[in-house]
């Protein structure tokens, strides 16, 4: 078990590091070419991963190949759009925070897609997960009001519709009609994701950018596809082996503190009171939320494991 809560915390580091080397990649690299690489990267060391331990022929059918073409199209394309143009507006502490609310969304989204009931204990989670997120928000809003550039409303929005590409992608994942493993799920909607891309990616490159982009801005979205879309999440599939999903759901609430720490150590961002407050709510939330019961009746049900390529999140994911 202590094993596997390290796992969760090394998976949860990586997760937290994501946004402050987006940020940083975007100051060189626009967000197509940043996400295409970072798929490219994750895919080749996936696709070794797998090698090395082969799981099976996987073989969808004609439905489940639909459900993991939207996965793909929402986890992994709207999902990054979405949450690298979010970074790019708002401060990498706002978005930690922001796009640690995905348990909270999951539970919402399940609720109206897939009818599923909440109970007082949830939706008292969800509302402080909620309050801490737009209390950092509104008090970023008037701190930088009047500064030049300043775009944190779009920011916020293009982050909470991130969040919600996350949260459906997951529920999406219960509507496989055969489980896939972990490593070679992320394989295929990594490869999938770097296709998708590859068109938009044409058509932004600039060859003459190339020599203007550094090695260590380079470094960083080969990491961030190999550390965060391929170690973290075989870390916390690993993981889910051994722990409830519950817990695993917990640990993330770790993912905008961690984030906040690495903003202000690599990006030179300041911590206010108000960051601090924000990120005790949606802690506490997201806690609240992931070890309560799942369903009126008061038994826990497991979520099937899924991993999400990129950003952050528990209950199974993708990316």
């Amino acid at each position: 078990m202590r094993a596997a809560h390290i796992k969760m915390t090394v998976a949860t580091v990586f997760l937290g590091s994501y946004l402050v080397a987006s940020k940083v990649i975007l100051r060189e690299v626009p967000v197509f070419t940043a996400t295409f690489v970072r798929l490219v990267s994750a895919s080749l060391v996936l696709a070794v991963y797998v090698a090395l331990k082969p799981p099976g022929r996987v073989h969808p059918g004609r439905r489940d190949s639909t459900v993991l073409l939207a996965q793909a199209l929402l986890g992994v394309f709207a999902f990054s759009v979405f949450a690298m143009y979010g970074v790019k507006f708002t401060g990498a502490i706002e978005a930690g925070v922001i796009l640690g609310m995905v348990p909270i969304s999951v539970s919402l989204v399940a609720l109206v897609l897939l009818k599923e009931s909440i109970s007082s204990r949830r939706g008292g989670g969800i509302a402080l997960a909620v309050l801490g997120a737009l209390s950092i928000n509104v008090m970023s809003a008037r701190t930088s009001a009047g500064s030049p550039g300043s775009h944190l409303a779009l920011g916020t929005l293009l982050l909470v519709c991130a969040v919600l590409c996350e949260a459906v992608f997951m529920t999406f994942g219960k509507l496989l009609t055969k489980p896939i493993p972990p490593a070679a799920l992320s394989l295929i909607l990594s490869a999938v994701g770097a296709l998708v891309f590859a068109v938009p990616t044409a058509i932004e490159f600039d060859w003459g950018m190339i020599t203007h982009i550094s090695w260590q801005t380079w470094a960083l979205m080969i990491y961030t596809g190999v550390a965060v879309n391929g170690v973290a999440a075989v870390l916390m599939y690993d993981s889910l082996d051994t722990v409830d999903t519950a817990v695993a759901a917990a640990f993330t609430a770790l993912t905008p503190v961690i984030g906040a720490v690495l903003s202000i150590v690599f990006l030179g961002e300041r911590l206010h009171p108000y960051h601090l407050t924000g990120m005790a709510l949606v802690g506490i939330g997201v806690f609240v939320v992931a070890t309560g019961p799942n369903g009126s009746d008061g038994s826990q049900k497991r979520v099937p494991r899924r991993r999400t390529l990129g950003e952050p999140v528990p209950a199974a994911k993708r990316r």
